[in-house]
């Protein structure tokens, strides 16, 4: 199996910790976050991964070589200048397969390999990893519909379905990507819903953490010392989950996590 990990970017929102860093080498303990994100594809079967590098590439490649040492195949391809999360796609030699395509600075628990599996039988060109997140408001919320309040809620909570930065891609899809433009994967996405295409949405409950500023990088440190082989390799966890779609509307959920009333409420067009 084939994965891409994106790792061109310059970490702006970190400095001063990636000054003279790339991100994807931000350590947490003795192992660099893409170090562990390499060993968790590794030990789901992924037997090749191409590396997207842009800022700070040479010490990437000084640092994982060809991959022997982790016991899989480690390829590069340069994305310069960045061209965004979508356009460094086109650099990727020899994909002819679906393959799993994400950020190089995420901490999670994620089973690519199920992941990987539900994609193949979505039938859709992309699958996008997400999760639902309860985001609280701390003011009254009505539904008004023709002049007239349909509904109030004490200060709820708001139920969102968030992207991780973790797709399944096949590689049809570069023919959504025009050549030496800036194309990130929101634009792909948006270009495939246009076209009529299957966008899959694969909901996970596993632990995800976004390491994009200094206080997600210590919190994902943290979390990461406190249990390094739950991050590292396959385990028993929660598993899979499967949410219900997008709604049109706000609508009360069950009561959140944090005893709010919950609402869940539609980003789609």
């Amino acid at each position: 199996m084939h994965a891409v990990i994106l790792v061109g970017g310059k970490g702006s929102r970190l400095l001063p910790f990636t000054k003279s860093r790339p991100k994807p080498l931000m350590r947490l303990g003795r192992y660099s976050i893409l170090e562990i994100i390499i060993r968790r594809l590794r030990a789901y079967g992924f037997e090749r991964v191409t590396l997207c590098t842009a800022h700070l590439g040479e010490m990437i490649r000084a640092e994982f070589g060809d991959g022997k040492l982790l016991g899989l195949t480690i390829e590069y391809c340069t994305d310069d200048p960045p061209s965004g999360t979508a356009a460094p796609l086109l650099l990727v030699p020899e994909w002819d397969s679906p393959a799993v395509v994400m950020n190089g600075d995420v901490l999670t628990t994620l089973d690519f390999a199920h992941f990987q599996r539900m994609h193949e039988q979505s039938e859709s060109v992309l699958s996008v990893a997400f999760q639902r997140r309860e985001i609280p408001v701390e003011l009254g919320v009505l539904q008004v519909g023709d002049r007239q309040v349909q509904a109030i809620w004490e200060k709820p909570s708001l139920a969102i379905d968030v992207c991780s930065g973790m797709y399944v891609v096949d590689p049809s899809i570069r023919d959504c990507i025009p050549e030496g433009a800036r194309v990130d994967m929101p634009d792909v996405i948006d270009a495939l819903l246009k076209k009529g295409e299957r966008v899959n949405a694969y909901a996970f409950r596993d632990e995800w953490h976004d390491i994009g500023t200094p206080t997600t990088y210590r919190n994902a440190e943290r979390l990461f010392l406190a249990n390094q082989e739950y991050y590292l390799s396959p385990s028993e966890g929660i598993g899979p989950a499967v949410f219900d779609g997008a709604n049109t509307e706000v609508r009360p959920l069950a009561t959140g996590t944090n005893g709010r009333p919950q609402l869940s409420i539609s980003l789609a067009k």
